[in-house]
């Protein structure tokens, strides 16, 4: 891919506990070209989150290893001091969290919650610091943004809280926006909302986007590919019409088959997959998924499957018993 914005290379995270090593990330690889979105899924504990704090440079700075490398516009994020993490944060990445009441302050305003980003960042004064963050108020569709500007969090509903987080991290007009779970805890027509100015806002800004979410529905048709997590590695990936359509590895089939589907009849129940995500400290030898596999085989519970090309250009999967391509037509979420 050409103009790769981001490019990640075997990145591993791994904790040191006292319950045993922990490896949160398993040996990654992708990149991201410019102006593209890109969705990861995945259970819970898929790893997901730890990846995103990694490639932001926010991961604990004891208790941790990490390798590997992480280049954001041609400058590596593994192993960069502080200093110069402080200098990427809001020009080059920023991210979106999941609960926007954790990600502000409660006893502050919001307008001075962004102002700050823009005088520390961009160096603007008072008043053009003022200016700009209600700019970015009107931007991403808060009403009366002027005397919101001196709300406080706690004044404001969740699906504001979250516009107001989205603001924050578009202050300083950012390559890369990563979005970690960005519709959680909100209801249906607010999720709808947020994804929506998420998109506008990406062609606005001319900016690419990471979307984290464990929901396949709301990555359906808003992101050109997808990476498939599991147990902290890549399983399945590809565009987002072969991982919907001619997907190979049984977990993504496990998660198309729980997702809800328009066309079943009401009160139809959900389908579940068995089990739970492995303990990483103590993870099996084979195929992650294979306990919870109805078609795992002994190879699968003994050698661990390495990512192997699919029949579409950059559609990769990591199974020993998959899918046939051909019989993937016409699962969808959509």
């Amino acid at each position: 891919m050409t103009d790769r914005l981001l490019v990640v290379e075997n990145l591993r995270t791994t904790f040191r506990t006292v319950s045993g090593v922990i490896p949160a990330v398993g040996g990654v690889s992708f990149d991201l070209g410019a102006n593209e979105t890109l969705g990861i899924v995945g259970e819970s504990g898929s790893g997901k989150t730890v990846l995103a704090r990694t490639i932001m440079g926010l991961q604990p700075r004891t208790n941790i290893e990490v390798s590997g490398s992480v280049l954001l516009n041609g400058q590596q994020v593994v192993g960069a001091s502080e200093r110069v993490m402080r200098e990427m944060w809001a020009t080059q990445v920023a991210m979106v969290f999941q609960d926007p009441m954790t990600s502000l302050n409660p006893v502050m305003r919001i307008g001075r919650q962004i102002d700050e980003t823009l005088r520390v960042r961009l160096g603007m004064d008072r008043r053009a610091a003022r200016a700009r963050a209600i700019e970015l108020l009107n931007m991403v569709g808060i009403p009366s943004a002027e005397a919101r500007y001196r709300a406080f969090p706690t004044e404001l509903s969740g699906g504001m809280r979250q516009r107001v987080v989205i603001a924050t991290a578009l202050a300083c007009s950012p390559k890369l926006l990563i979005a970690d779970e960005p519709t959680t805890g909100l209801d249906v027509t607010i999720q709808s909302q947020i994804l929506n100015l998420l998109d506008s806002l990406k062609q606005q800004l001319d900016m690419s986007v990471i979307l984290i979410t464990h929901d396949l529905g709301v990555v359906a048709t808003r992101t050109s590919r997808i990476i498939v997590m599991y147990a902290g590695q890549i399983v399945e990936m590809g565009a987002t019409r072969d991982i919907f359509h001619h997907h190979r590895m049984r977990y993504t089939r496990a998660l198309l088959d729980s997702s809800p589907k328009v066309a079943n009849p009401s009160h139809t129940r959900l389908a579940v997959i068995p089990g739970r995500p492995p303990n990483l400290s103590t993870l099996p030898p084979g195929c992650h998924f294979a306990p919870r596999c109805a078609f795992a085989t002994e190879q699968c519970h003994r050698e661990r499957p390495t990512l192997q090309a699919a029949d579409s250009p950059g559609h990769v999967f990591a199974c020993w018993n998959p899918l046939a391509a051909s019989t993937n037509e016409g699962d969808s979420t959509r």
